[in-house]
């Protein structure tokens, strides 16, 4: 079995965390770590297995039911200065990290004081000199890319003691070459809230939880969607709670979520109001609005394009449309997507079959000037020329944007 999980691809994102935990178990990981102790290969594997576990895009229970969990993690850990520092082994220590900082490892049954030191010896070995220069000859967008967002992301979860307690808000940007998700982590007593009592999702963005606002408190009591699941909120829920300021404290209660928890085959208990300080919840909410190091320049520009197109939704409703999503490319995200939904008539303020919008998608590349250059850019150039003379139809009804005279995308390209 060594020899077949060495051979296996260090970095396939076709493997989820139930194939990742199975493929542990069946190979008897730490048994293969203990016989081969000096085999970096294997090591980096195990690490890479680890991650794939406690990925946010998977269940947590993957990782909290793989009951050889602890003992991989401190083999990858301890041993990790016997790996060669390349970009791959890089990305996947300082995800591990991440995930033992803020994600799902956090949940994990560790012995008084373990957890937090295998952060602090992943910190101090991330920080050396050759594991810092590890992404230096990155060749090719997506492994720039991906060495971008370690230098963006590398002392992130080393910031912050491992057992902190209260409210804690990190915005996580996970590895790039997985595909992983921007997250809002919302940390309550030393423990992530989403994976803790939901597991069917990661946490929504921060563009979602944060720039709206959603997280502030109010004396009028908000109902907060905090995570949906991957597939639809229809299909298999979401999580809420509802935040208020009671005079010197926030409350967090009345949660929601589905009658269920993976894992489990009973209903699912019904959660605890959470009283915070008000004063250290308003600082906490405030900083995570305000910090930003985890977002790259096409991030940053499609931010501004959106709180553009809020201020000022004449810029497109002149042409008939109406913002649609605004963010990055999945397949280049170095690049600022703007979709937005035509519908005949809307300026005039006679719709003609709303129902049947064509929907368009406009790709912005990065340029190389700063963000805010290019969002003020993007927002002139939606004010002075019709967008649908450069955007692309993406979606809709296919039916009406024949009728427009506007071509249906080909599936092939």
């Amino acid at each position: 079995m060594h020899t077949e999980l060495v051979a296996f691809p260090a970095s396939s994102r076709s493997v989820g965390s139930a194939a990742a935990r199975r493929i542990a178990e069946a190979s008897r990981l730490p048994e293969l770590l203990d016989r081969h102790p000096f085999d970096t290969d294997l090591l980096a594997r195990a690490g890479r297995l680890l991650v794939r576990m406690g990925s946010s895009r998977g269940e947590p229970t993957d990782l909290l039911d793989y009951c050889d969990a602890l003992g991989v993690y401190d083999s990858v850990v301890t041993r990790a200065g016997l790996l060669p520092p390349t970009l791959d082994n890089a990305a996947m220590l300082l995800s591990l990290a991440l995930d033992l900082s803020s994600g799902t490892g956090v949940l994990l049954n560790w012995p008084p004081g373990r957890r937090a030191a295998l952060l602090e010896s992943l910190g101090r070995l991330l920080d050396e000199p050759r594991w810092a220069a590890a992404g230096a000859a990155a060749s090719g967008a997506e492994q720039r890319f991906r060495a971008d967002w370690i230098r963006r992301t590398g002392r992130q979860p080393f910031k912050r003691p491992a057992t902190s307690g209260g409210l804690r808000i990190e915005v996580v940007a996970g590895d790039p070459a997985d595909r992983e998700p921007v997250e809002t982590r919302i940390i309550v007593d030393g423990r992530p809230v989403v994976p803790a009592v939901f597991g069917r999702g990661p946490a929504h963005s921060p563009e979602y939880l944060l720039d709206n606002g959603l997280l502030r408190a109010g004396t009028e009591p908000r109902k907060v969607q905090l995570a949906k699941a991957h597939c639809t909120e229809g299909c298999c829920g979401a999580l809420y709670v509802t935040v208020r300021r009671d005079a010197d404290q926030v409350v967090w209660e009345n949660w929601r979520r589905p009658q269920t928890v993976p894992g489990s085959h009973g209903p699912a208990p019904e959660l605890p109001a959470h009283r915070f300080d008000a004063s250290a919840y308003d600082a906490e909410t405030a900083r995570a609005e305000g910090d930003r190091p985890w977002s790259w320049p096409a991030r940053t520009t499609a931010r501004l394009i959106k709180a553009g197109l809020v201020e000022k939704p004449e810029l497109l409703s002149r042409w008939d449309a109406r913002r649609g999503w605004i963010g990055t490319g999945f397949d280049d995200p170095d690049t600022t997507v703007v979709t937005f939904l035509y519908v005949p008539g809307l300026a005039a303020g006679r719709p003609e079959r709303a129902e049947e919008s064509v929907q368009f998608r406009w790709v912005v590349p990065d340029d190389g000037t700063p963000p805010r250059a290019q969002a003020a850019a993007a927002l002139r150039r939606l004010a002075e020329e019709d967008p649908k003379s450069y955007a692309r139809v993406c979606g809709g009804s296919r039916e009406r944007a024949e009728e427009l005279g506007f071509p249906w995308p080909d599936s092939t390209r």
